[in-house]
């Protein structure tokens, strides 16, 4: 499957489509549909498995039935309903170790994200980005935050 957004198919299903091998399997959330597809294209280019959320709503419901099957999340601050750090707040509640990157400009947003183990990043946020935010992360599998 090329293109796969949650407003086609349950999450559910879309999870399952993900076990499929990839490089890494990332949730994608980013209200701006050509941002989304334009980043999502690149990403499956480069052999990851992409979920995308255009809202927060979408984001929560993709992280609560998908717990541990991502590798990555790259989330936008702006996004409607659930805002990125409150979405990041809301997974590290869980106690999850997946590697999260908030795309953001705002400093203090930052701030708060990195507190609680998030790469942060700036726009535009291509592919090189993040791969070079995968490789300056400390093990994944260790929480980052306190």
């Amino acid at each position: 499957m090329n293109h796969t957004t949650l407003s086609h198919l349950s999450v559910a299903d879309e999870l399952r489509i993900m076990e499929q091998e990839a490089s890494l399997r990332i949730l994608l959330a980013e209200e701006d549909q050509e941002m989304r597809h334009l980043l999502a294209h690149d990403l499956r280019r480069n052999g990851h498995q992409v979920l995308e959320a255009r809202d927060g709503g979408e984001l929560l419901k993709a992280i609560e039935l998908g717990r541990q099957d991502f590798d990555l999340v790259i989330c936008e601050q702006s996004l409607p309903g659930v805002p990125g750090l409150s979405a990041l707040d809301q997974f590290r509640a869980h106690d999850l170790t997946t590697p999260f990157i908030l795309v953001t400009r705002n400093v203090d947003i930052a701030f708060k994200a990195r507190r609680l183990g998030a790469l942060v990043s700036d726009y535009p946020l291509g592919v090189e980005d993040i791969q070079s935010a995968i490789q300056q992360s400390p093990d994944p599998t260790q929480p980052t935050y306190h």
